[in-house]
């Protein structure tokens, strides 16, 4: 079965302009064919805007996923804050369907010492809003992420298992986001060899079949990782000269890259080559959003890359 694997932007590139119909754009124009919708502070289109954006989507064949809100945590013991973050996925996913996207991610929680009540708070919530937006008609998949800190739900097998269960209920669009950035600082500095990537993925498909991996929802970025797991996404590359020597450039990008904070340019020990050398030898397919500080930059080097595979 032939799988096409698109890469894109988490967010509008830095170098387009007009909003997020003029980022679809500007994605095309650079070659690129997939965005990431950040609502993450908040769901900042409406459902007129949204269609608009699901046109202008299909009219310059970039697929669209979303991200959901940073203000979300299905493992608190708080009923208040648990169903608002139920409502804080369920708004990001309808408006996300609207305007095409397939899949919403989100960061499920933090365990705070209690890991199966957490873990229980979770898959309640998770299943509460499966239900919702299955009512609302909304066809799109619900993707929690892989996340960064040990401090938080979302480890791989934690996801694994999440999947299972609400599929087992028949809840088919049921789904995970694999973050191998986070995956890599969650273990601190583990899951960064091509064997180890390999794994990754052999391990989601004999879990979750073929049809995940084949269609699956994922993040990546250089990073840099501290005793407690994520501290920073960093850039892949630590200066345009070499990115010029991969063969990158994009036009409009040096103002940006002089205005970037120091600490997003430290030494990234992360293994992109190696990732996407097993992403290519094992088949997936689905969508790669680079979350790089420098967004369009790292997201066509990672196309040349993988295309000259």
């Amino acid at each position: 079965m032939a799988t096409k694997l698109r890469i894109g932007t988490g967010g509008l590139p830095l170098t387009s302009e007009g909003g997020t119909i003029g980022g679809l754009q500007r994605l095309r124009q650079l070659g690129l064919e997939h965005l990431e919708l950040e609502f993450v502070q908040s769901v900042f289109l409406k459902e007129d805007t949204a269609a608009e954006v699901a046109a202008a989507a299909e009219k310059n064949d970039i697929t669209l996923s979303v991200h959901g809100s940073y203000f979300v945590n299905l493992a608190s013991p708080e009923k208040a804050k648990w169903h608002a973050g139920i409502q804080r996925v369920v708004q990001a996913a309808r408006i996300g369907a609207i305007a095409g996207a397939k899949s919403v991610t989100y960061h499920s929680g933090f365990i705070q010492g209690d890991l199966p009540g957490a873990t229980e708070r979770v898959a309640e919530g998770t299943r509460e809003i499966l239900e919702q937006v299955k009512a609302k008609q909304a066809e799109i998949n619900i993707a929690p992420e892989l996340t960064g800190k040990a401090s938080q739900f979302g480890d791989r097998e934690q996801l694994i298992q999440l999947v299972k269960k609400m599929r087992e209920e028949g809840f088919d669009n049921m789904a995970l986001c694999i973050d191998f950035a986070h995956q890599y600082a969650r273990h601190l500095g583990q899951f960064n060899t091509y064997d180890e990537f390999a794994y990754t993925i052999e391990d989601i498909s004999k879990h979750l079949g073929e049809r995940t991996i084949h269609n699956l929802h994922m993040h990546v970025s250089a990073i840099e990782f501290g005793d407690k797991g994520e501290k920073n996404h960093l850039l892949l590359a630590r200066s345009l000269a070499e990115y010029a020597d991969y063969g990158v450039g994009v036009e409009g990008i040096e103002e940006h890259f002089k205005k970037l904070d120091a600490k997003r340019l430290g030494e990234n020990k992360f293994d992109w080559k190696a990732l996407l050398k097993a992403l290519k030898a094992t088949g997936v397919g689905g969508y790669l959003v680079c979350e790089s500080p420098i967004l369009e930059l790292d997201a066509v080097l990672l196309q040349k890359y993988y295309q000259d595979l």
